[in-house]
């Protein structure tokens, strides 16, 4: 805060150095985005892959996965369009959020439906092409693009640029789900029990959560019938 106010301070006494300014900055900022980029994207390849691997170790992580697609799968069938909803899996349950999330009855149904019909075969339901899996694999390879280039090319230039996101465009919904079928989902659930459903609280606070708050959060809780521990009288 101060930095800025002792540069508008020296803007206002040398006004007539904001144009040069503006043009170092413009140059600079222009000089430093391949760094910028490369860095990222080196990033990014690093990360992602390590990402999709702890949740592929994670065998109940992937059915709640699995069972998350399915809820909004069912759920977008009923109402014949894309639903605004994005989830996130967990060792216990998973979690829907998102402004056309219905009530939590429907939510609820939505996911014993999915649970139904997926241990009746139905496993297509387990993919979803708006996961986040297939947004990170196409991150990724945007970003194993952009070292390529850079690599190859020793810069980034429209064309180039256009060429790596239309490859990437083409590749990453195929591969996106060929992730998601191997390495972040499993359709064998029948293991898999609904405990219940609930509500988190709002970032908002508005009263009536339930019924017009648009961005409203529930955890739908699971669990493991290997996990339960049966005891037997003698």
């Amino acid at each position: 805060m101060p930095f800025l106010l002792l540069l508008i301070l020296f803007f206002w006494l040398f006004p007539y150095l904001i144009i040069p300014f503006l043009i170092f900055s413009i140059i600079g900022f222009l000089f430093l985005i391949p760094y910028v980029v490369f860095f990222n994207s080196f990033l990014n390849v690093l990360t992602i892959p390590w990402q999709i691997f702890k949740i592929a170790s994670n065998k109940q992580i992937r059915k709640n996965h699995s069972l998350e697609h399915a809820t909004v799968n069912v759920l977008e069938e009923r109402y014949g369009k894309s639903l605004r909803i994005g989830g996130l899996a967990y060792s216990n349950g998973f979690s829907l959020s998102g402004p056309d999330l219905p009530s939590p009855y429907e939510v609820l149904d939505a996911t014993r439906e999915g649970i139904y019909r997926m241990k009746k075969g139905e496993t297509y339901l387990a993919l979803h092409p708006r996961c986040g899996t297939s947004i990170a694999t196409s991150t990724f390879l945007l970003s194993l693009g952009f070292i390529i280039v850079l690599f190859f090319f020793n810069n980034l230039s429209l064309l180039n640029i256009a060429g790596v996101f239309i490859l990437a465009n083409i590749l990453s919904k195929p591969l996106g789900l060929t992730v998601q079928r191997f390495f972040t989902t499993y359709t064998d659930i029948k293991d898999i029990s609904i405990i219940d459903i609930y509500g988190k609280p709002s970032t908002y606070n508005f009263p009536f959560e339930i019924i017009i708050n648009p961005n409203r959060t529930y955890f739908i809780e699971t669990t493991s019938n290997k996990n339960k521990l049966f005891w037997f009288p003698f």
